[in-house]
């Protein structure tokens, strides 16, 4: 009963570090103001004219990365900062993520205030998602395959689907969808990708998408033409 005890308490301890570790991974990226792309450039701005007598320092959180005094550089390299005093941050990886802070100092002693701070997170682009197609009798399911867990948006013929339908999976009658085209797109806030638009290929369709390449003929007409004004319209093409 004991090593029950010790094994439940174990795997409940383990559930709880799961949860707070998600807890603040997804906190901290919502706590960004800025992001930027993995291997991209970012240039923190300095809200302060500076004069060639003051000191400037630059902090990620809690750590000055550069401090330039009177013009002379103690701390990182001249080409860190600009002559007006913005941090160039090159080539990011995901370790620069982080709030980035100025601290300007006169020579008479005091310092500047309310120098704004930057909350900086560095996000990998997303990949191009592809949509694949999965029969099931009578109803076909497109679905998205992204890689990770982004934002899904789908697109019908180029045009918005339903902006209820958000999920990586998409299931349609297959009449009512016989010759449509459908993408996904994918995106988190550096980036944005869509897919190759695909057809259903549960049901092949013996009549052509268009009559002479100018009327497009409907779902419900190549399904053995239901529908009355189907039927009197290839009367009229094919007999008038």
């Amino acid at each position: 009963m004991r090593i029950v005890k010790k094994m439940a308490s174990a795997a409940t301890i383990a559930v709880f570090l799961l949860c707070c570790y998600f807890i603040v991974s997804s906190g901290s990226q919502a706590d960004c103001n800025v992001y930027a792309a993995t291997g991209s450039s970012f240039t923190v701005r300095l809200q302060h004219v500076l004069k060639d007598s003051d000191s400037l320092r630059w902090f990620k959180n809690k750590k000055v990365i550069f401090l330039r005094k009177s013009k002379l550089v103690i701390r990182g390299k001249n080409d860190d900062v600009d002559s007006n005093g913005k941090l160039k941050l090159t080539q990011l990886t995901k370790d620069k993520s982080g709030r980035y802070r100025p601290e300007v100092h006169r020579e008479d002693g005091t310092s500047a205030v309310d120098l704004p701070s930057v909350r900086l997170c560095v996000l990998d682009p997303v990949q191009k998602p592809k949509v694949t197609v999965t029969c099931d009798k009578t109803k076909v399911t497109f679905t998205c395959d992204a890689g990770q867990n982004f934002p899904i948006k789908w697109f019908m013929d180029n045009k918005n689907g339903p902006e209820n339908e958000t999920g990586k999976e998409l299931k349609r009658p297959v009449k009512d969808v016989l010759n449509a085209r459908f993408s996904c797109n994918v995106s988190n806030p550096v980036s944005s990708e869509i897919s190759q638009p695909v057809q259903q290929d549960c049901i092949k369709s013996s009549f052509p998408e268009t009559l002479f390449g100018v009327i497009k003929i409907s779902a419900d007409c190549q399904c053995f033409f239901q529908f009355r004004n189907c039927i009197i319209l290839y009367i009229i093409f094919f007999f008038g």
